[in-house]
């Protein structure tokens, strides 16, 4: 092995990865990872790059069992992920996974131009999220990390990016199950402030919250700060969303799923997507009840 790994201060526009990934663009830097827009020049193909570098890891053999951990997530996550075309590990010890470009919006760009999302819209999406979020589940995984940077909608698709990558990593860095908090703490529920690595439950959770957010254009937690939102996390009640602006029409039945989906403790909130789903589904029929 004689590249020693990319290091991402040398990854500038123009850039060419392995002899055949031009780095087009950076799209954004997140604690574990970069992402980047990238063109395969073999296929000529525009492509989403995610890096994680080589120092992320003990040696090759762990980089090794990180990309076996994102094959399986990528293999079991169809339902609910942007289609993965191939993951890579360099000769330095580097983890590459190149996706697809997702050919919508992000959620967190759509709330920014359209301050929320129609309930119908909203519904759909949070349907889709769930039925691929089920799959995945039962196969003993979870996204990990979902949040509106990380979920694009429109059009009648709803995808998600960067799944199935805090947990894969703590395992392959022998981290076990606990660790610090990675990631936006108004997505993530109570316990992995005390260091629990991201579920299913996680996920669900994750789920209510974009739920709430698209539909009233607020996070239901106060704070800016790390202890302000844990304090604001356990309150456990969030303001109806129907005083978040004006216009709005949820319907009793829709607020009572997104509140049981955000309830403070463990055992309050759904476990089982296929459970959320069903009341999701119920709910949504309806704007009163």
């Amino acid at each position: 092995m004689t590249n020693s790994g990319f290091h991402l201060f040398d990854l500038q526009v123009g850039k060419v990865l392995m002899g055949r990934y031009r780095l087009d663009e950076t799209m954004a830097h997140g604690p574990l990872s970069a992402r980047f827009r990238v063109h395969d020049q073999e296929s000529g193909k525009d492509l989403a790059l995610e890096l994680f570098t080589s120092g992320l890891f003990e040696g090759p053999g762990q980089a090794t069992f990180f990309a076996e951990r994102l094959k399986a997530y990528n293999a079991a996550s169809a339902g609910v992920a942007v289609a993965t075309s191939s993951i890579e590990v360099s000769d330095g010890g580097d983890v590459l996974r190149f996706c697809a470009l997702p050919e919508v919006n992000s959620l967190r760009q759509r709330l920014s131009e359209e301050e929320r999302l129609p309930r119908e819209e909203v519904v759909e999406m949070v349907t889709r999220l769930l039925e691929g979020l089920a799959g995945l589940h039962d196969e003993s995984m979870a996204h990990g990390d979902l949040k509106p940077s990380n979920v694009f909608v429109g059009g009648g698709k709803v995808v998600t990016i960067e799944g199935g990558v805090t947990p894969g990593l703590w395992r392959a860095q022998h981290m076990g199950a606990r660790t610090s908090l990675i990631g936006t703490p108004y997505y993530s529920p109570l316990e992995q402030f005390s260091g629990e690595a991201p579920d299913a439950d996680a996920d669900l959770y994750a789920v209510g919250t974009l739920a709430y957010e698209a539909l009233s254009g607020s996070l239901p937690w106060a704070g800016k700060g790390y202890i302000e939102v844990f304090q604001s996390k356990m309150e456990d009640n969030p303001p109806p969303l129907e005083s978040r602006a004006a216009g709005i029409r949820v319907g009793a039945d829709l607020e009572r799923v997104i509140r049981k989906s955000i309830r403070s403790r463990r055992g309050d909130r759904y476990g089982r997507a296929q459970t959320f789903l069903a009341d999701w589904k119920a709910a949504g029929d309806t704007t009163e009840s």
